[in-house]
């Protein structure tokens, strides 16, 4: 198969806060790769937007899809993100057109500590994309 006849992941990108509303991403803050950490014992607030390009000949089937965040090392941390994508054609697709799916996830993640970490977006049919994320204490006292 060629990229055009397989789904792949068109982009993953790092924000503040993502929605995904009928087909149409809603972002703050987004497109950054650098964290800054004032506590790194205490969760962070994050969101990732990932885009799935279906192509007509995979649409109504079902795509195993997951997202994670993993050090350097390659150790995932928590919490892994796993899903399915199901992506149908409207009446007024176009024969052979594909099809973007997005997908907007609001979570809350630790980290170990300062460092270089990869956002990870894979899909069952071996697709994967990788974001790095540079993370770095602010050094502001936290109170404890």
């Amino acid at each position: 198969m060629t990229e055009l006849e397989r789904t792949t992941i068109d982009f993953l990108i790092l924000a503040d806060r993502v929605e995904a509303v009928n087909g149409k991403l809603y972002m703050m803050g987004g497109a950054w790769d650098q964290l800054n950490v004032a506590n790194f014992q205490a969760p962070v607030m994050m969101s990732l937007a990932l885009a799935v390009m279906v192509p007509w000949n995979e649409t109504n089937e079902t795509h195993e899809m997951e997202l994670y965040i993993e050090t350097e090392d390659g150790v995932p941390l928590e919490p892994r993100i796993h899903g399915k994508l199901n992506t149908g054609r409207p009446p007024t697709a176009v024969k052979g057109q594909s099809f973007r799916s997005i997908v907007a996830v609001n979570g809350i993640w630790v980290f170990p500590g300062p460092g270089t970490y990869r956002v990870v977006a894979s899909l069952g049919n071996g697709e994967t994309k990788k974001v790095c994320l540079y993370a770095s204490s602010t050094g502001v006292p936290t109170i404890a």
